[in-house]
Formats: C-alpha cells, structure tokens, sequence
C-alpha cells in the first residue's frame, strides 16, 4: 500500500492541484458544481487560511480547507474543516482521516465541521479521525440536511 504524506500547500501548482481533486471528488458523488460554485471554490483555494494537500504514493489524492471558526464560537482556538475532499480512485485508503489527522496537529485546539446528512462515507471519516457527532443540524440552501461535528484536543 502506498504511503500518504500531507503537505501545507504553498504554491500555485498545487492548489491547482487541489482543485483537480475537489473536481474529481464532485464528478464521483454525481453532484456536478457548475461554474460559480466552481470559481467560489477556486477563490477560497486561493485565499486559504490553512490548505492540506495528500499524497497518495505520488498521486494526488486528497486537500483539506480550514479556517477559524468564528460564527457562534467564543473559543478563539476553534478552527472549521471548510472543505474536505478525496480523489474517489482512493476513497477507502485513510486519505481523508490522514488528513484530519495531520489538521489536528496546528493550532487549533477544537475543530468543527459539517457533513450532509446522507454522505455517510464523510461521516465515517471524521468520527475514525475523533469527531463526534453534535445535536445541531442545518439545512443548506438546496434543502438538504446537514450534520455539525466536534473535536477536542
């Protein structure tokens, strides 16, 4: 099995990298991002407070985008997983929770994120990495449902 190795992204050729895989990842679960939403991900790429990005051997595999979390926190060392995706032709390889892994090791103390009520494989990997599952819930704006997690160090 190849081995995983997450780097902070620092260049432009690998947060275009990055967004090779959130495109990969979107194809997969059959939820096409049309050109906004496309360009909207690609500027928060761009602009990241924090951006991971796995290996997979030497195959990009992975990125993950957090940021501090400041709505609704009075903790000021509360970082949010803003976007989390895996190239589908390694979901099932520990990608995502190295990833989170790796997160918790920066500076936040707590982290939160988001999963859709119905994507029970983002769900797996944030409890493998140690989230638990909150009370709250929200709707997004296309309806769906979706689920709010915490970790603590």
């Amino acid at each position: 099995m190849p081995r995983i190795l997450v780097d902070v992204v620092s260049s432009t050729p690998e947060r275009e990298l990055a967004m090779r895989v959130w495109r990969a990842a979107n194809h997969a679960r059959r939820r096409p991002a049309g050109e906004l939403r496309a360009s909207r991900v690609q500027e928060k790429i761009d602009r990241a407070e924090l951006l991971l990005l796995a290996h997979y051997g030497t195959r990009p595999a992975g990125m993950l985008l957090a940021e501090q979390f400041v709505d609704g926190s009075p903790e000021p060392d509360t970082g949010h997983v803003s976007m989390l995706y895996v190239d589908p032709a390694v979901w099932g390889s520990g990608v995502g929770t190295k990833l989170l892994r790796s997160l918790q090791e920066h500076r936040w103390d707590r982290l939160s994120a988001w999963a859709r009520a119905d994507n029970r494989r983002g769900q797996r990997v944030l409890l493998a990495a140690d989230f638990a599952e909150t009370a709250h819930r929200s709707q997004l704006q296309d309806g769906e449902e979706i689920v709010q997690f915490h970790w603590v160090r």
